[in-house]
């Protein structure tokens, strides 16, 4: 089936219920399991500084983040790889996969109307219009 699994992790209730999804399936298939959380930076930033300083708190508030998860996959016997990638959220997720051979990419959504996601976009739209691999997009949020 499965031989590796990439979550599109964020910290989010909506990223967590995509991360017990890949909890799950890893421990049904006993594949590779790999959490990506993504930092969309500037198009036009002011200074070289101001970028340095938004990659450094990226770094601070994801570690924490993707640490916690790392742990959750832990505590259900479940090895856990994290990536932090600077780049367009949607772009990035999608590169990735496809340059790391992934099988399933796992996605959570927000479960917006069509009308929002017209409005607002959605990087969970994204991935599956563009990736090569499957996707599952775990929907609601985990509370």
């Amino acid at each position: 089936m499965y031989r590796k699994i990439m979550v599109a992790y964020d910290g989010s209730p909506y990223s967590n219920k995509a991360l017990s999804a890949g909890i799950e399936l890893t421990r049904c298939c006993g594949c590779e399991l790999h959490a990506v959380a993504v930092v969309n930076l500037p198009d036009y930033a002011g200074t070289v500084a101001e970028v340095d300083d938004m990659v450094t708190r990226a770094r601070e508030f994801y570690e924490k983040k993707l640490g916690d998860a790392v742990s959750r996959a832990a505590g259900k016997n479940v090895k856990l790889t994290t990536h932090l990638i600077f780049g367009h959220v949607g772009e990035t997720i999608v590169r990735f996969a496809r340059e790391n051979n992934f099988d399933l990419i796992v996605v959570g959504t927000h479960g917006w109307s069509a009308i929002q996601k017209l409005v607002m976009g959605s990087v969970s739209s994204y991935v599956i219009r563009h990736a090569t691999c499957d996707v599952l997009v775990a929907k609601g949020r985990e509370d």
